[in-house]
């Protein structure tokens, strides 16, 4: 009974959209223009898709076969075809080979928290990674980390690329001091990037756990800015935070400290899964909960 409801009201759909038979090879009508008329793929896709997010197909379960599922919309199995592909992309199914297409569970999510105070350094050799509910990882882009010399995870002087040059105020190829790590959730197992750029002569002599308090001595009261934004993962960032190759954005949050007089002292950036993670403003007066992975 619920299946024939799902296909009396695609049938529906259909027809509201256009009165006429579609082409498979062109999408449209012979009367109506391609900018009036979505693609019959298209309306497959967004059928699909409203299916999955109102659970008429359940996290984990298997789609069933393309003839069946040409059969249910109406269409041919190329147009199915392509409709799995763009849900695939969207992240919403994912196919394993010989054993067909699976609605991709929904993660546990978890919070990164920004604007709360204090602000910790988080790359700092004195920050608790294991009291924070977290642990070191190593990935696969370490090796080549490594031998163009920013392996072992050590602050070292690096020459300023481009991004990190206008975000500091200073020219490209300054000398900055940069670190990194990659960490895996203890408990849902998920990986963050984290990364920081210092210019180099703003911590001259200074030993690495105390970088935040040197810079808050000689160039305080500090100030900070923090950004979220969505960006699609490079080749590297899949593997290395263990990402599905399925078009999932990265999370990206951006915190900049600032000097009293306003010039920018550290970049530091978090990558995580977009589908993750999510990041929401906080208070130190709002209390912590078992979602809070992080504050930044």
């Amino acid at each position: 009974m619920l299946d024939m409801l799902h296909k009396t009201c695609y049938d529906l759909y259909l027809l509201s959209s256009t009165d006429k038979r579609f082409s498979e090879e062109d999408g449209v009508t012979d009367d109506v223009s391609r900018e009036k008329v979505s693609p019959r793929w298209r309306m497959v896709t967004d059928h699909m898709r409203t299916e999955i997010l109102d659970g008429y197909y359940q996290p984990g379960q298997a789609l069933p076969g393309e003839a069946q599922l040409a059969s249910h919309y109406a269409t041919s199995r190329p147009t199915v075809r392509k409709a799995i592909a763009q849900l695939a992309a969207e992240g919403l199914l994912s196919a394993a080979h010989g054993r067909g297409t699976f609605v991709r569970p929904r993660p546990d999510r978890r919070l990164i928290a920004i604007g709360h105070d204090p602000h910790p350094d988080l790359l700092s050799p004195e920050f608790d990674v294991i009291a924070a509910g977290w642990e070191p990882v190593d990935v696969p882009s370490d090796a080549e980390r490594e031998h163009s010399g920013l392996g072992h995870r050590v602050p070292i002087p690096n020459p300023c690329g481009i991004a990190e040059a206008e975000t500091l105020g200073i020219r490209r190829g300054h000398s900055v001091i940069y670190r990194y790590a990659f960490w895996q959730h203890a408990k849902v197992r998920t990986r963050v990037y984290i990364e920081s750029n210092i210019p180099a002569d703003l911590v001259a002599g200074i030993e690495p756990a105390d970088y935040y308090a040197h810079l808050a001595d000689t160039r305080g009261p500090l100030r900070w800015t923090t950004t979220v934004l969505a960006q699609m993962p490079s080749g590297d960032e899949i593997s290395d935070l263990g990402m599905e190759p399925t078009g999932t954005p990265l999370l990206v949050v951006r915190r900049i400290m600032l000097a009293a007089d306003g010039r920018p002292l550290e970049f530091t950036q978090l990558h995580a899964p977009g589908d993750r993670f999510e990041a929401a403003s906080a208070t130190d007066h709002e209390p912590d909960t078992e979602y809070t992975a992080l504050h930044l």
